[in-house]
């Protein structure tokens, strides 16, 4: 059986049985608008690169060695009032709460439905990086290197004052020589460890009989800044955590395994935490979310809302040049088969689990368009008014050309196939698909409800 002839006995069903298929073609257009409402908006990097493109894999083993792009948050304000003064702890607290690190029996900053509540049970965050952190783990560890070498010189003290009173003892010396003499050892040690940590104090700023601390503005001020570059001028090896001598950045990296929903989820709850008034800043601009998360969530709230705007100005656009031009009874039937055409191909999508991209709401323009033009030839060969009989003939002697233009409009969406990048594949997949729900929409449905 030929292509023409199948094309037949879909419009001589239609028009025989016109009700019947009115009813089951608006049963499906109604279930395919509900579907291609739950369609999920998506920005993510499997939708620019193919899964098994060598940039695709290399960057999937960055994110499974070291988490998700960051959601960035900047500290905004002079960058002394942000580490030598009380704001220093709320960005450590800041920072503690986003990486989902709660203090034992301590209640939860915002309260157990707050978002550093929900952090600390969803554990989103693989890790933070952020000067409070930095800041802190620096005194910890200049702590921890004082004392081991506080342990270090305690044991070089003992042999010291051992080897002393053992060689006074086979020189034959008196007790209270030994004595003498292994203390005198003793003090030798311990005064080359003095010598030490004053150089080591000197380095950070701190006085003779100081130990690092986080509330110490000379030593966050030694650790931080560079008087080389001005007395405000961070140390250029600490870009990454002080971009400017006018903020702080904390990087929040995601787990690289999360979904879009998830992800949005922990972005929505960055943007929250940073909004506690525990964390707010003194003397400062406040907080800044940003990074590639925060930028893609945007990108698909922007993406569902174009998309409705779209729709709607291209309903209206429509529905003006059919009302204008298309001087014939029932002239909006076009436009409601361009329509049912859009729901039926955006609820497949929906079914099969694509994304909503940039490039698939291009394609509802374009659909809508092409489901029309069809339309509007198809229903101009039927005759006014139109018949089942003028379907038939239209059938016979319109439908072939019809069929065959959109047959040439659909190989030339399939070129777009051959596309490396994903968006561009599911552009040309949708339109593909799009083209042939259109014109089998319009024999059938058309047919129907111009007869009807």
């Amino acid at each position: 059986m030929r292509p023409a002839d199948g094309l037949l006995r879909l419009v001589r069903g239609a028009a025989r049985r016109p009700r019947p298929v009115l009813l089951l073609v608006a049963a499906l257009c109604a279930a395919g608008t509900v579907a291609a409402l739950g369609l999920h908006p998506s920005a993510a990097t499997s939708t620019l690169a193919g899964r098994s493109s060598v940039t695709y894999e290399a960057t999937e083993r960055f994110r499974e060695r070291f988490g998700d792009h960051a959601i960035v948050v900047l500290a905004r304000g002079p960058l002394q009032q942000l580490v030598l003064t009380e704001n220093l702890g709320r960005l450590l607290r800041l920072e503690g709460c986003l990486s989902g690190n709660r203090p034992a029996g301590q209640p939860a900053t915002g309260g157990e439905r707050g978002p550093c509540a929900q952090l600390a049970r969803s554990r989103p965050v693989q890790v933070v990086y952020g000067p409070g952190t930095f800041i802190n783990s620096a005194v910890g560890e200049i702590q921890d290197q004082l004392k081991r070498r506080l342990d270090a010189k305690a044991g070089e003290a003992e042999q010291a004052a051992g080897a002393a009173r053992a060689l006074a003892r086979r020189q034959g010396k008196p007790r209270a020589d030994q004595e003498r003499l292994a203390r005198s050892a003793e003090q030798l040690v311990y005064a080359q460890l003095v010598r030490d940590l004053l150089a080591l104090n000197l380095k950070y700023g701190l006085g003779v009989d100081e130990t690092p601390r986080l509330d110490d503005p000379d030593f966050v001020a030694t650790l931080v800044f560079d008087p080389s570059r001005g007395a405000t001028t961070p140390k250029a090896r600490f870009a990454y955590l002080f971009p400017s001598s006018q903020s702080a950045a904390i990087q929040v990296r995601l787990k690289p395994g999360l979904g879009d929903r998830e992800r949005e989820r922990a972005t929505a709850l960055v943007r929250a935490a940073v909004q506690l008034p525990e964390f707010e800043l003194r003397n400062a601009q406040g907080y800044t979310v940003t990074g590639v998360p925060v930028l893609a969530e945007d990108l698909a709230d922007a993406l569902a809302g174009s998309a409705a705007r779209l729709g709607l100005i291209a309903l209206v656009v429509m529905a003006a040049v059919l009302a204008l031009v298309f001087r014939r009874r029932l002239r909006l039937v076009p436009l409601a088969v361009a329509l049912g055409a859009v729901a039926l191909t955006f609820g497949l999508m929906a079914l099969v689990g694509a994304p909503l991209t940039m490039a698939s709401i291009a394609v509802l323009p374009v659909l809508l368009g092409l489901g029309v033009d069809y339309a509007i030839q198809y229903q101009a060969r039927i005759g006014d008014p139109p018949t089942a009989a003028g379907a038939e003939r239209a059938a016979i002697t319109a439908v072939p050309t019809i069929a065959t233009a959109a047959l040439a409009t659909a190989a030339g969406f399939s070129v777009l196939l051959l596309s490396p990048v994903p968006m561009v594949r599911g552009f040309g997949l949708l339109l593909v698909a799009g083209v042939g729900i259109a014109l089998a929409l319009a024999l059938t449905g058309g047919t129907a409800a111009l007869v009807t």
